[in-house]
């Protein structure tokens, strides 16, 4: 009875040794469409800054109006300098809005900028949050992925997230100011 005892610790022992000493660890994959995210993303944000800016460009010259024999020269100068400087990122933001419906592509680079910014956060946020140790981009090496760890959808989630942040903050003026703004 002492000898069939003895092969079964030892395999006992072989198997929880290793076990102890090298721990598994478990990583969590997950994949993502990144043109989509991007080209999802995109629209939105400069919808979101477009209709952002417009409001408060609207609010500016309201308080100006209403305003305007209280203030002072300066306080005039100086609401007339923001929405001056609203305007013109007005005009880049609806000129590259323009370009990216007909053309697909956009001329001025530090949109695209911020966009990567808060796409790599919205990423980073839902893989910390959700447990996810690697994310693959499924235009590379991509193979296989069920639905379960496409994690497409939870980015975008993350990044209306954001859009709804902007909407109740004050537009900067000029647009590299919100590269600066950490997030």
């Amino acid at each position: 009875m002492r000898k069939t005892r003895m092969p079964v610790i030892l395999v006992m022992l072989m198997f929880l040794i290793p076990a102890a000493v090298f721990p598994i660890t478990l990583v969590r994959v997950g994949y993502l469409d990144i043109d989509l995210v991007v080209q999802a993303y995109l629209q939105r944000y400069l919808d979101a800054e477009i209709s952002m800016r417009e409001k408060y460009v609207d609010e500016l010259y309201t308080d100006y109006n209403e305003r305007y024999f209280e203030l002072s020269y300066f306080e005039r100068n100086d609401i007339q300098t923001k929405i001056a400087r609203q305007n013109e990122v007005l005009s880049l933001l609806n000129y590259n809005k323009y370009l990216l419906s007909t053309t697909g592509e956009l001329e001025e680079e530090l949109i695209l900028e911020i966009v990567e910014r808060d796409i790599m956060a919205a990423i980073r946020k839902t893989s910390e949050l959700e447990g996810f140790s690697l994310i693959l981009d499924n235009t590379g090496n991509f193979i296989y992925g069920s639905e379960d760890v496409n994690l497409t959808d939870r980015v975008l989630f993350r990044l209306d997230e954001k859009l709804l942040d902007l909407q109740n903050t004050e537009p900067l003026a000029p647009l590299e100011l919100e590269l600066e703004v950490e997030q």
